[in-house]
C-alpha cells in the first residue's frame, strides 16, 4: 500500500441515515411547461416595458422634431433679417464711389455660442450705427453748386 493514501480517512457518504426525502417527481413535459410559462411571463413583462418605453421615446421624438422646426424657422428669420440689413446697407452706401461693394460675408462659425438674441441685437446696433454715421455725414457735407 501506498503510505500517502493511508493517511486520509475515507470520505463520509452524503447521507448517513437511511431516511428517504420525498421529492415530487416532475416529468420532462411538466418541467418544460413550467420553464415555458416562466419565459412567457418574462416576455410579456418585457413587452409591456418596451411599449411604455416606445411611447416615451415617441413623445420625445415628436417634441424634438417640434423644437427642430422652431429652430429652423428662427434661423430662416435671422438669415432674412441679415440679408435685409445687408441690402439696406448696400443701398445706403451705393452713392459712395470709394466704397467697393462686396457680396455678404459667410457666417463666422468660430464665434462662441450665445443666445441668438444677443447676436440679433449686435446686428441691429451695427446697422443703426451705420445709419447714424451716414446721417451725420450728410449734415456736414458741403452743398454742391448747381
Amino acid at each position: 500500500m501506498n503510505p500517502m493514501t493511508t493517511m486520509f480517512e475515507s470520505v463520509p457518504s452524503q447521507r448517513q441515515s437511511e431516511e428517504v426525502i420525498e421529492v415530487p417527481a416532475l416529468s420532462a413535459v411538466e418541467r418544460y411547461k413550467e420553464i415555458i410559462a416562466i419565459a412567457t411571463d418574462a416576455a410579456t413583462r418585457q413587452r409591456k416595458l418596451d411599449e411604455v418605453r416606445c411611447a416615451e421615446l415617441a413623445e420625445r421624438i415628436a417634441s424634438t422634431q417640434h423644437e427642430i422646426a422652431e429652430v429652423r424657422d428662427r434661423e430662416r428669420v435671422v438669415r432674412m433679417g441679415a440679408a435685409l440689413h445687408w441690402e439696406q446697407a448696400v443701398e445706403q452706401l451705393w452713392d459712395e464711389r470709394w466704397f467697393k461693394m462686396v457680396p455678404p460675408p459667410v457666417p463666422d462659425e468660430s464665434v462662441p455660442p450665445r443666445p441668438q438674441g444677443e447676436y440679433n441685437r449686435a446686428m441691429d446696433l451695427a446697422y443703426q450705427a451705420l445709419e447714424d454715421s451716414l446721417a451725420k455725414r450728410t449734415l456736414l457735407r458741403r452743398k454742391q453748386k448747381d
